[in-house]
């Protein structure tokens, strides 16, 4: 079974493949090209697709 979930307080997502490997990606095309590459990701783990940006979480961004 393939699963993405989203990351609350975050707007990251977590995807994990059948075979127990994870990543976080921020862009959801890039989440499920890489579960879709299966078994050409790496296996155990959580891998990073993406860097994450330097932003503060989301209970303390406050509109204007």
């Amino acid at each position: 079974m393939l699963r993405v979930t989203w990351l609350p307080g975050d707007d990251r997502l977590r995807g994990r493949c059948h075979c127990g490997a994870q990543a976080e990606a921020d862009e959801p095309v890039a989440m499920w090209e890489w579960l879709l590459a299966h078994p050409d990701h790496p296996a155990g783990g959580p891998v990073s697709l993406d860097p994450p940006a330097a932003r503060p979480p989301a209970h303390l961004v406050r509109s204007t």
